[in-house]
């Protein structure tokens, strides 16, 4: 049986396709395959008797197609300010066994999962314009989507009752976003590209209807 855990955490997606990303909607991606760099940093939370307040992560993900025809590499970076044991509850909830919607959905897609690193994360959550940098492996930049006729700043929102990731989200603009990592043979980036922030709730049966 999955431990029990649960955590609320600040969100940030990247990833190759058009803004909104079809993979939302169980469409194909935009580009034909899956790209992703996205992190959490969690507000308060815990893994059985494990606090995981401040605990900050990101997975680096790629797929060969659209993310349910499989055949993807994942890895987990860990901030290292977060605990041994922290690390090890990190480890475990994206390693598929502990429940949590996308933390076991995604794994059962990988051919690869790569061993957690631990790298500095510099993680700025500000709505829109939010940001996260990994240390020698990536970063992401959001902005607003800007109106193609007037320049002004547009403002739109995701709404997915079923979604196994988050439930609702600010669609963003990703001015640029990078990835590198020999192990998986990585080296991606992307500019004005589809994007996510939110602010999420988590548990061992996936994610939960609205933030604390």
């Amino acid at each position: 049986m999955p431990t029990k855990w649960n955590f609320e955490a600040e969100y940030i997606q990247s990833c190759n396709c058009a803004w909104g990303c079809p993979c939302n909607f169980d469409a194909l991606p935009t580009t034909g395959n899956c790209e992703a760099l996205v992190s959490w940093h969690i507000r308060k939370g815990t893994f059985g008797s494990t606090k995981l307040d401040g605990v900050t992560f990101a997975w680096g993900l790629w797929w060969p197609k659209a993310i349910h025809m499989g055949g993807g590499t994942g890895r987990v970076y860990v901030d290292p300010k977060a605990k041994p044991d922290q690390r090890e509850a990190i480890e475990k909830i994206t390693g598929g066994k502990e429940g949590g919607g996308v933390f076991a959905i995604f794994p059962s897609t990988f051919t690869k999962s790569l061993p957690a690193k631990t790298a500095k994360i510099n993680f700025k959550y500000k709505g829109v314009d939010s940001s996260f940098a990994v240390d020698g492996v990536g970063a992401v930049e959001s902005e607003h989507i800007r109106n193609p006729v007037t320049g002004a700043p547009f403002e739109g929102y995701i709404l997915l009752p079923g979604g196994i990731n988050m439930k609702k989200s600010t669609v963003t603009n990703i001015r640029r976003w990078w990835l590198r990592d020999d192990a998986p043979g990585w080296d991606m980036a992307h500019e004005n590209v589809a994007g996510f922030v939110t602010v999420q709730r988590y548990n061992e049966k996936g994610p939960l209807k609205s933030a604390a």
